[in-house]
């Protein structure tokens, strides 16, 4: 049996081959795999599992039991220690069927990995308590998805994808107010930011031919994909001025503005370092310490990469929509959290909204169930026809 031919028969789509040495494991190399003994050590020097520990053992011990699943877990969990992120994105794992060996394959096979990334992160300057603040977003996602997504104790195949970008330090966490720290470069599709060398004042700028809908809102978000009326945003330098379509936190311009250079610098372009947040379903979003995250995870980020320059903080998100602002009110946690960006509209499809504030309700929008002031707003808007956009913002670095 090849290894494709292994992933199928487990219900993995499109399996991909690996390089040569992974499937079978050589004997040489047996005593990185995934054991109990692992297990136990990570628990003991990293408290890794927290309350999920013996689920995750009574996980290991049923795919022991099964020939198929074992051999999966051994050879996919080498492969991925070695590889780059780059190799292990093709990487999946079965989904779940509600089976100890079925929900905690997707966890298992990152184990070996996360061995290696913790020495990663000590050799990079981090103290051993920030490692393991870093390594436990294993066990926060396991709450999570027991809690808010499909309620098995385990993580689905999306999440276990997810994690390739922890284990080879693309994204960092550190347990303040449960928020990740992205390290990539702003994409093609990201705005230019201007800052006025006088006021302060900062605006975001449109450019890259980026097809915006004749409603102002980027082509191809929700009920935004007729063509017709759309028009091209673009960007150019002069000697003198900067030149693109001017946004607000809704619509992108469709008159292009000029802005002197006299009186306006460029502080952050498409394909810049920045620092992308992702938000955890139970965040602790007061002010307090979102502002105490953020400042250790700047810190941090710099710490483990300090030949990246980055230039901004940016978060996209349908909790970034001014349309939570206006439900909530402007002192709320949300609010005040969003506030603190610049924000501008990204090609959205209007759909993140539905799972994060009604979470497990699997019915049309007339029919879920509205107790708290954001659900009953977010539902009064989509009975309405209307659309919760996730919406981008940028917070500059220097």
């Amino acid at each position: 049996m090849t290894f494709e031919e292994l992933a199928l028969s487990l219900g993995v789509e499109k399996p991909v081959p690996l390089k040569e040495g992974y499937y079978p494991v050589p004997e040489s190399r047996k005593e990185e795999l995934c054991s109990l003994e692992m297990i136990d050590s990570m628990q003991e020097k990293y408290n890794i599992f927290a309350e999920y520990y013996e689920a995750v053992r009574e996980g290991f011990i049923a795919i022991e039991k099964d020939p198929q699943r074992k051999a999966y877990l051994d050879s996919v969990s080498l492969f991925l220690k070695d590889a780059t992120y780059e190799e292990a994105i093709p990487i999946r794992c079965p989904e779940p069927e509600n089976t100890p060996a079925t929900n905690m394959l997707p966890v298992l096979i990152h184990l070996p990995s996360f061995e290696k990334t913790y020495e990663e992160l000590i050799s990079r300057g981090f103290s051993h308590e920030d490692a393991v603040k870093d390594l436990s977003v294993l066990n926060i996602y396991i709450r999570e998805q027991e809690r808010y997504r499909t309620k098995i104790v385990g993580i689905s195949s999306f999440i276990s994808f997810w994690l390739y970008r922890f284990t080879k330090l693309q994204i960092l966490y550190f347990g303040k107010a449960g928020i990740n720290f992205h390290m990539i470069p702003a994409d093609y599709n990201s705005p230019y930011v201007l800052r006025n060398k006088n006021s302060g004042k900062i605006v975001t700028v449109f450019g890259n031919n980026l097809p915006i809908h004749k409603s102002g809102i980027p082509l191809r978000s929700a009920g935004a994909t007729d063509e017709e009326g759309s028009f091209i945003a673009s960007f150019k330098e002069t000697e003198n001025e900067y030149i693109g379509h001017r946004s607000d936190q809704r619509y992108v311009s469709r008159t292009a503005e000029a802005f002197s250079k006299a009186e306006w610098e460029l502080i952050v372009s498409p394909g810049d370092d920045i620092i992308t947040l992702h938000i955890f379903w139970d965040s602790n979003l007061t002010p307090e310490a979102v502002q105490e995250a953020l400042d250790e995870g700047v810190e941090k980020c710099k710490l483990c990469y300090p030949d990246k320059d980055f230039k901004a903080i940016r978060c996209s998100s349908w909790l970034m929509s001014p349309d939570i602002n206006e439900i909530l009110g402007e002192n709320s946690k949300l609010s005040r959290f969003s506030s603190r960006f610049i924000r501008f509209p990204i090609v959205a499809g209007g759909k993140l909204v539905h799972g994060y504030v009604f979470p497990n309700q699997k019915c049309p929008p007339e029919d879920y169930v509205a107790t708290t002031t954001l659900q009953k707003g977010v539902k009064k808007l989509l009975l309405e026809g209307k659309y919760i956009y996730e919406t981008a913002g940028i917070i500059p670095l220097k």
